[in-house]
């Protein structure tokens, strides 16, 4: 595969995709680790630092790069969801993307040991030491980015196709939050139901074959509540998906695609849903 090519791959957006929580104490750690690694090897001329202070110095790098990528990533991440949209994200904007974070910790870093070196501010030593950090960080950035996109193609780009289950029929009818509209429809028809907004898409198929839509005002959620059909499961945190209507299963970095017998659509998996294709009975 040619470099254009590898970077219009498709990518999971894993700083999207996780929690608040789980974003401080990622770049807790990351902070934490620039921290040690300053206080215990004492690179780029830090052991000649003659203060009384130096170590809790150290640990004001730590707390800047703890600082940057909380901007980044609950700042950012937040405020252009659809730019990191797993959907559109690809190999070429991770890769771009942490070589930015990279530029910002590198920024404030060189900020902050202005003000408590108080040395002179010079545009070209600034342009020169994110020059270095750039060099220095983009080829392990890109490296770390390939070696993950492969192990998670292996994992999930495979294709396999789903044999048929014997199904019993029974009657489903999902309540939206007024209590009053309502769409009844039998679990065997049942494709999907997709989250928009503040609304629910049920997807199924007519008696006479047709696929057709309704939309209720409901959380995804309330409504995964509301089904017992053991065979109808959550697969994905915008999709619930009929698993009898599935006969066919692929797969890209992001995670495993679900085809439809009855369908066009092929309904996604997040990468924590994964058993529920591996319990799929394989032809």
């Amino acid at each position: 595969m040619k470099v254009h090519e590898l970077l219009i791959q498709p990518y999971p957006c894993l700083d999207a995709e996780r929690s608040v929580w789980q974003n401080i104490l990622r770049s807790g750690f990351t902070g934490l680790f620039i921290a040690l690694f300053l206080i215990i090897f004492q690179p780029f001329g830090i052991n000649n630092w003659q203060t009384d202070y130096k170590v809790l110095y150290l640990l004001g790098f730590g707390a800047v790069t703890w600082l940057c990528l909380l901007i980044l990533r609950l700042g950012f991440v937040k405020l252009f969801p659809s730019f990191f949209s797993e959907k559109n994200w690809t190999v070429g904007k991770e890769i771009i993307t942490n070589v930015s974070f990279l530029i910002t910790i590198a920024l404030g870093n060189y900020l902050y040991a202005f003000v408590i070196l108080f040395n002179e501010w010079r545009f070209v030593n600034f342009l020169w030491s994110l020059f270095t950090v750039v060099c220095v960080g983009v080829f392990p950035i890109a490296f770390d980015v390939y070696t993950k996109y492969i192990k998670a193609l292996k994992k999930y780009g495979s294709e396999r196709a789903v044999a048929p289950k014997a199904t019993q029929k029974s009657a489903i009818s999902l309540v939206a939050e007024n209590q009053k509209d309502m769409v009844s429809v039998s679990s065997e028809n049942l494709l999907y139901i997709e989250s928009a907004d503040n609304y629910s898409k049920v997807v199924f198929q007519t008696e006479n074959e047709q696929e057709k839509q309704e939309l209720l005002r409901s959380s995804l959620s309330r409504l995964e509540n509301q089904l017992t059909v053991p065979e109808i499961v959550r697969c994905h945190r915008s999709y619930i998906v009929n698993l009898n209507q599935v006969n066919r299963v692929t797969g890209n970095a992001q995670g495993y695609k679900l085809h439809l017998k009855n369908s066009n659509f092929a309904v996604p998996v997040a990468r924590k849903y994964s058993d529920i294709v591996h319990n799929l009975e394989v032809n």
